[in-house]
């Protein structure tokens, strides 16, 4: 349990900061658009109605890649999680050692840069999709699920024996799964280890036959 804590506070942490400021470059941007407009002065209705529309959007689009940046921070400290699995449902799997600090923290952050970018990309189909439910929750879901079973797959094979056979089995629904239980309280944090377990037996069941 401590990895998914000590996971989750440096994923809230980085949520709280990439809100802020995405509030402020959005807000900075939409003063500059209506200094145009004199009828548009700040503090009226319209500034205030879009202000608040666009920092309730990025609330939306962090609450839903929170999970990539969980998943993300997790993998400095799931190794433990992955030595209990394999302790306890496949002893006769003998893993790699764990992976040094620094080269983690590259993966980590590589992973949670791709998935930010990916986010941001979409960000448009999904403002779209919030005006036509319930497109914009699936869309969101399908996505992140996507990027988390890929995400989880790759921290899982870092640790696999070296002929471990690859295969190029997408683990998506594992992963939307996960950002599905990731909007319910409390379950949100077992996700990660539900996905972890999940997508390690399956590659283990996948090399067996």
């Amino acid at each position: 349990m401590k990895p998914v804590i000590l996971a989750s506070m440096l994923s809230l942490f980085t949520l709280v900061i990439l809100i802020i400021i995405g509030t402020s470059a959005a807000g900075w941007v939409f003063d500059s658009l209506l200094s145009y407009f004199d009828s548009y002065e700040k503090g009226s209705w319209i500034r205030i109605a879009a202000q608040s529309f666009i920092a309730v959007f990025l609330f939306l689009l962090g609450f839903f890649f929170f999970g990539s940046i969980h998943a993300g921070f997790l993998g400095l400290f799931i190794d433990d999680i992955i030595d209990a699995i394999q302790e306890k449902h496949h002893p006769d799997l003998i893993l790699r050692p764990a992976p040094k600090m620094l080269p983690a923290a590259i993966i980590s952050m590589r992973l949670i840069g791709l998935s930010l970018f990916v986010n941001l990309i979409a960000s448009p189909l999904f403002l779209i999709g919030w005006f036509l439910p319930p497109l914009g929750i699936i869309l969101q879901i399908g996505l992140n699920g996507f990027l988390l079973g890929r995400e989880y797959k790759v921290t899982i094979e870092q640790r696999l024996p070296e002929d471990f056979r690859q295969s190029s089995q997408s683990f998506a629904l594992y992963g939307t799964l996960g950002a599905t239980l990731w909007m319910i309280p409390f379950l949100n944090f077992f996700a990660p280890l539900l996905i972890c377990a999940s997508v390690f037996h399956a590659k283990a069941k996948n090399n067996q036959q």
